[in-house]
């Protein structure tokens, strides 16, 4: 069956292309290999024949260092953006665009992945043909990523990771009510449930384990419709 790249990717490519036009292609990726096959992945061709995924090399040295333009995307997500990976981190739409642990076998540290499109990677639905230019420009808004994972959080700690927390927990059914940003007792006994269920040790404390427990929750919310 053909197949074809997402349009709001094509879009994505050739502002990069225009950026850097020397730049590396070595790490690009559209459709997936044998390994995506056997698995749900946005590199998989939808039931339209469309691919929703979008792998870019970082190339520092040659005008695209991507792991910074992701940062610039995050900041001004595309309106078709499901979540994009970088440098072992996920944000996605669902959590307010927090970066959280990434636990999978690839940590993305050659190359940045843009995942459009509503619903689950296994059947992507639209909209993920907007030609809506994207935000690729820091505009001086601070420094580079350092690369460092996630902050450890407990309760009595405030901030956006915190809301984005607590935008999982009530995506996953462990929190009623809103995202205040403020880690109380009520977000603390939501992440000693999602601890519970995930088999860890329920002590209400977001280190190393929860966040990639909380990555393989944001692989099924990321993409949900808002």
């Amino acid at each position: 069956m053909g197949w074809r790249l997402a349009e709001s990717l094509v879009v994505l490519r050739d502002q990069v292309n225009k950026m850097a036009p020397q730049r590396s292609k070595l790490s690009d990726g559209t459709i997936g290999d044998v390994s995506h096959q056997h698995r749900p992945s946005r590199h998989n061709p939808n039931d339209a024949g469309v691919v929703c995924a979008l792998d870019l090399t970082d190339d520092p040295a040659h005008g695209c260092p991507i792991h910074v333009v992701v940062e610039a995307v995050r900041a001004r997500p595309h309106p078709d953006l499901a979540y994009i990976i970088s440098n072992s981190r996920i944000a996605g739409r669902s959590t307010g665009w927090s970066w959280h642990r990434y636990t999978g076998a690839n940590p993305h540290t050659k190359h940045a992945h843009f995942g459009v499109g509503s619903g689950p990677d296994s059947e992507p639905r639209q909209p993920y043909d907007e030609r809506t230019p994207w935000s690729l420009s820091r505009n001086g808004s601070g420094p580079a990523p350092s690369g460092a994972g996630p902050r450890r959080l407990k309760r009595g700690m405030k901030g956006a990771d915190v809301k984005g927390l607590q935008k999982i927990l009530i995506g996953a059914g462990h929190l009623a009510g809103g995202a205040d940003g403020v880690f109380g007792p009520k977000t603390e006994a939501a992440v000693k449930r999602l601890q519970a269920q995930m088999r860890l040790t329920a002590d209400g404390i977001v280190g190393p384990a929860t966040h990639a427990a909380i990555a393989r929750v944001l692989a099924l919310l990321a993409a949900a419709p808002k």
